[in-house]
């Protein structure tokens, strides 16, 4: 038999036969380890064929790891359609969703029986592959002498056991530790057994030095921990819509869960924090499944067959019935992928509900421009306290007196607060007052930040690393007088002590994460950080949130930037879970839509006014969007490479390309931007072109895409449902 195969790699299925003397039946969907570039790999069957002419050339697969598919049918077609929706290989999006796909492998091999291989006699018996060269193997499974076979490793540990009858020639101390290891069978660690028997390590030591303790491998008992609180109360909702927007983050958890009552139901959330959050509250039965659990935890936990799924992207490909999905929060950016096939989560799980004809619901705060149109209820949302600082007016930078006065009653009132600043790092641009020079990365198009640890601080570039002492004086004018501006995490840190020296302040950002604890014990401080904090419990006497820029959250060069902002604000709104914080904003756009809709508590009119926006420019969702990236050491190759593939695309489209109806009566959007530099042109020393390409139908992108000349010297990566053009590793 001739059995194609997918390996998680950027590829399509390969051609293999099936393994030879295998107890099981090729089926699709198996895992099956395979020989690869004098390696192994294990892949997934996804056809089985009769073998034809010529398969005589073909290698012989190593053996199955399953006795049960590991994909199902449904399964395997939602993984090739969705290869198709996002123009990437199948392997690739295997990759992306299942990347603990494969396990540990014990590999024996062996010649075949009556087979003589000079110099050679030891492998008359099975032998560990690993031993040998992967030439040599690959030479001996040409030759067709060599016999394989290969198993799962199934996750063990070590554990300390006794060995021995405890003897006189223990001392006091050694006979106590053995008897309480005798009385509980093992023990984690010698440090764990020690502080059991109330002696020190070094007695424990001599137990296993002397023989009478020694280690032990134990199959790992692999299960999710329990949920850590009390179970919520669901809230069914009679005719469930598709969309569910409003409500604090409580009463969204009782929606869903009352959403989830009902027949075999995956919960998707955009990342771990927020579900671990919601299963610590969710009623059981209910399984957690995502990238923060082990490799070998996501494999147990696969074929598990708990009515209620709380998932991230990794368990749409779960072998399961689903009956209904429900897509949590589904604006965050975090269900794009950042790399591979870049495909977005959101429109998997939409695809991937339309083949299994299961029902799909969205369930946020403020509902995504995506979905906004959809048929909905809406919640009360949180009540809001909203007081924008019109930096136009106040002075004070980067604190003003109104936000100084604010902190101030912090202490005063035993409360807490938060400041939350875009940048992390000292100041944004550092620049000198006489000659305005600034230190721009060697290695991107951007300006270098200040960072402030020591006396004279350095220069970090957020994109690519780069890092270089800051200079005491000026290299262009030789002044001595340099001015600061986008206030960062440690510059508005250094300004509180300043400011209001009774309130205790802590940091949080990538760089530095102070420990919260005393905050969370109600102690009174505030933590100024990044948007990181928006990933840890809010402080229980939580009175007070700033923004001392709030305009620091509005990106340039992304369409997407007010809807996030409008997002973020809400977010921030229903930070805490039963109460209200103050929420200031020192802003120099205190009339911007999402503040005034903040303040008017309306979640959905900020969305529907960037759909009617885009629905005229000709951006998602009004249309489907795919950028092409060209980058290369040299700027010329880079942008000749762009060039060529915008001609071979105009080609192709044509004068009148053929559309879907466009919602713009003014007619369709242009179909090919470009090409331009990106809005960041020169990354990680890269030069960077895009070109961007648009349509009303999506048949009608992959048709323009399909056989695109590789472009000569540059590297081209595809972005699909593109989130924003700027992706700067800013935190």
């Amino acid at each position: 038999m001739r059995l194609s195969i997918l390996l998680p790699l950027p590829l399509g299925p390969l051609s293999y036969l099936a393994p030879e003397g295998a107890p099981l039946p090729p089926r699709p969907g198996l895992r099956v380890a395979v020989p690869f570039r004098k390696g192994m790999r294990v892949g997934v069957v996804v056809e089985v064929e009769d073998a034809a002419e010529g398969d005589f050339a073909l290698r012989h697969a190593i053996g199955y790891l399953d006795a049960e598919p590991f994909l199902d049918e449904a399964g395997l077609a939602f993984l090739m359609r969705a290869a198709e929706h996002y123009f990437a290989p199948p392997g690739q999006l295997l990759a992306d969703l299942v990347p603990f796909l494969e396990p540990p492998l014990h590999h024996e091999v062996r010649l075949v029986d009556g087979a003589v291989r000079p110099g050679l006699p030891q492998l008359a018996l099975w032998r560990d592959a690993a031993e040998l060269d992967p030439a040599l193997l690959d030479e001996l499974r040409e030759g067709g002498v060599l016999e394989e076979r290969v198993r799962a490793l199934k996750p063990t540990r070590k554990t300390l056991v006794p060995l021995r009858e405890p003897t006189e020639k223990l001392t006091p101390k050694q006979r106590a530790a053995l008897e309480t290891l005798r009385a509980l069978g093992e023990a984690e660690s010698q440090t764990a057994l020690a502080a059991a028997a109330g002696v020190g390590p070094g007695v424990v030591r001599a137990l296993v030095d002397k023989g009478y303790a020694g280690w032990r491998e134990v199959e790992l008992e692999l299960a999710a921990p329990p949920p850590a609180g009390s179970p919520i109360r669901p809230l069914p909702v009679p005719e469930p819509p598709t969309r569910v927007s409003g409500g604090r983050h409580a009463e969204r958890l009782q929606l869903a869960a009352g959403l989830a009552r009902e027949g075999e139901t995956l919960v998707l959330f955009p990342e771990r924090y927020a579900l671990e959050r919601a299963y610590d509250r969710w009623p059981p039965p209910v399984l957690p499944f995502h990238g923060g659990q082990s490799p070998d935890l996501r494999r147990a936990l696969w074929r598990e067959a708990a009515p209620v799924v709380l998932g991230s992207y990794q368990a749409l490909l779960m072998p399961r019935r689903w009956k209904r999905i429900v897509v949590m929060d589904e604006g965050s950016d975090s269900y794009k992928l950042a790399s591979g096939s870049r495909a977005h989560a959101v429109r998997l799980a939409e695809l991937r509900a339309e083949m299994l004809g299961a029902e799909l619901h969205y369930l946020s705060l403020t509902p995504a421009v995506e979905v906004v149109e959809k048929p909905g209820l809406l919640v009360r949302p949180p009540r809001t306290r909203v007081l924008p600082i019109d930096l136009r007016r106040e002075r004070g930078w980067p604190l003003t007196g109104r936000a100084v006065e604010l902190l101030a009653q912090v202490p005063e009132k035993g409360r807490q607060a938060l400041v939350l600043v875009a940048r992390r790092g000292y100041s944004g641009r550092l620049f000198c007052k006489s000659c305005d020079w600034q230190p721009v990365c060697s290695n991107c198009d951007l300006p270098l930040r200040f960072h402030k640890p020591g006396r004279r601080g350095r220069l970090v570039c957020h994109q690519c690393g780069h890092s270089e002492p800051a200079p005491e004086v000026c290299p262009v004018c030789g002044g001595e007088v340099f001015g600061y501006a986008g206030p960062g995490v440690q510059w508005v840190a250094e300004e509180v002590r300043r400011r209001v020296p009774s309130l205790p302040v802590y940091q949080y950002s990538a760089e530095r994460k102070d420990d919260l604890s005393p905050l969370q014990r109600g102690e009174v401080g505030v933590v100024v950080g990044t948007t990181a904090l928006l990933r840890t419990p809010a402080p229980p006497e939580l009175a007070l949130v700033l923004l001392p820029y709030a305009e620091g959250f509005l990106p340039a060069s992304d369409f997407r930037a007010p809807e996030r902002y409008h997002r973020l604000l809400w977010q921030l709104a229903d930070l805490h879970p039963s109460r209200s914080p103050l929420l200031a904003l020192q802003t120099f756009e205190p009339d911007h839509p999402a503040v005034e809709a903040l303040i008017e508590g309306d979640v959905t009119s900020v969305p529907e006014t960037e759909l009617v926006l885009r629905r005229m420019l000709g951006y998602p969702p009004a249309v489907r969007m795919v950028v092409l990236e060209f980058s290369h050491r040299q700027e010329a190759t880079a942008r000749a490479a762009a060039m060529e593939a915008a001609e071979f695309l105009k080609k192709r489209i044509g004068p009148e390309p053929e559309a879907a109806e466009p919602a713009d009566p003014a007619g369709a959007p242009a179909p090919l931007l470009g090409p331009a530099p990106a809005p960041v042109p020169r990354v990680r020393g890269r030069y960077v072109f895009h070109l961007i390409l648009r349509s009303h139908d999506p048949a009608q992108l992959a048709a323009w895409l399909r056989d695109l000349p590789a472009p000569k010297g540059a590297r081209l990566r595809l972005d699909p449902d593109p989130v924003g053009f700027v992706g700067l590793l800013e935190d």
